[in-house]
């Protein structure tokens, strides 16, 4: 294990100025598709869009399993742009869980591959399952589903805690586990990182644990990875403690992966229990820290090896409801998130960080407040293929949560 040391340049300075407000709702909400019975309901894992627009997600409740009666055990659904525009969106469901091997309510983001594939997991009760979908030949026909691995909950880990979605790297899946062989963290171990392997010709997939965390110094209990391709490095975020960001990455020539400690978090002003990490096209990384009103933090990385990164806090979210719950990389290079709601007094929002020209702050703005939307309490935001933003809302008072699409100003 390697510790980078990290610089706080211009954290003092983020956390005494006020990020500026600007005017409420200048996106305009349009309710897409309103959930309920068959369908799924309370969509807890966020959406997801592919290249071509249309948006994936899952619902932990519904569809026709046998899991709660009349409840069911969560499904995976499609939502497709019309063919012509003013048309309807088409909603379309995968599939339905069973409760079996394949798992049920399902709580975490999907991730699509480029040729369309859907990859995703199920952890509920469990120690977690991975599946595919696969799209069809023939428009109109049923996804392929698949089972690929089945954890065990001993040496491979769970995905009990893990609510991160997985990456796809040329064919194969990363992502992180919590449990595992170690006992330095208490009996429950302290997490680790997996990759998933297809096996030849269509074979089994195989699981091979390509790093360990060995808790203390060197942090534990993953809760978020993201990359890009091979073969360059993963990055996690830990809540062992306050809370750590590190790199793992692997190796040159045959041999083990690496983890290097790039920022530990104390309480201090930056906060605590980083999640909800981006990884940006130029390198640098941005989360969420866990604290009443949520901070987002920039860690810019070295401009030689070996040198710290530097982290600073850019902007403090207002503190309403529960604050943050997602963030992502919106249009024009900003930062995108929602705000959960706290369901009596605050609905939710969605919120922009807009990078600046040349020095200064981060210009903060709250695009949409759904109190006076049908449903509340945004689970996730992400960009769409013009420029647009999708989510997804958990309910309301009478209702079980829809998918919504926010036009820019």
């Amino acid at each position: 294990m390697k510790t980078v040391p990290f610089a706080l340049a211009g954290m003092a300075a983020a956390l005494a100025i006020a990020t500026p407000i600007l005017a409420r709702d200048t996106a305009r909400a349009t309710d897409l598709f309103q959930f309920g019975g068959a369908s799924g309901y309370a969509p807890q894992g966020g959406v997801i869009a592919d290249r071509s627009g249309t948006v994936f997600g899952t619902t932990t409740l519904g569809g026709t399993g046998p899991c709660i009666a009349d409840a069911g055990c969560g499904t995976v659904y499609a939502l497709s742009a019309p063919a012509a525009g003013g048309g309807s969106w088409v909603f379309n469901k995968l599939y339905d869980f069973q409760g079996g091997q394949d798992g049920s309510f399902p709580r975490s983001q999907l991730t699509v591959a480029p040729n369309g594939t859907v990859y995703g997991y199920t952890a509920d009760g469990s120690p977690g399952a991975v599946f595919r979908l696969t799209p069809p030949m023939i428009a109109g026909q049923p996804w392929a589903f698949k089972v690929l691995y089945v954890f065990t909950g001993k040496a491979d880990g769970n995905l009990e805690a893990v609510f991160s979605p997985l990456i796809f790297r040329h064919g194969a899946l990363y992502g992180v586990a919590s449990g595992g062989a170690s006992t330095a963290c208490g009996q429950f171990g302290c997490g680790s990182v997996f990759k998933l392997t297809p096996g030849s010709g269509g074979g089994a997939w195989t699981l091979r644990t390509v790093f360990r965390f060995a808790g203390g110094p060197e942090s534990g209990e993953p809760n978020g990875i993201v990359g890009f391709n091979e073969p360059g490095p993963l990055y996690v975020s830990t809540s062992l403690g306050s809370g750590a960001v590190v790199e793992v990455s692997p190796p040159a020539s045959p041999g083990e992966w690496t983890e290097q400690v790039i920022t530990r978090f104390d309480r201090d002003g930056g906060g605590h229990s980083p999640s909800n990490l981006v990884l940006a096209p130029d390198g640098s990384l941005f989360g969420l820290t866990n604290t009443r009103a949520g901070l987002v933090f920039h860690l810019t990385p070295p401009a030689a090896p070996g040198a710290p990164w530097t982290r600073a806090v850019i902007a403090t979210v207002v503190d309403r409801g529960y604050g943050p719950a997602s963030l992502a990389v919106g249009p024009a290079g900003s930062l995108i998130g929602a705000i959960q709601g706290d369901f009596d007094f605050f609905a939710g929002a969605v919120f922009q960080l807009t990078p600046p020209a040349a020095g200064g702050s981060w210009t903060y703005a709250e695009l949409f407040n759904f109190n006076r939307f049908q449903d509340r309490n945004p689970i996730n935001v992400v960009p769409g293929r013009r420029g647009n933003l999708f989510g997804v809302l958990g309910g309301g008072d009478s209702t079980n949560g829809s998918l919504f699409e926010l036009t820019l100003p």
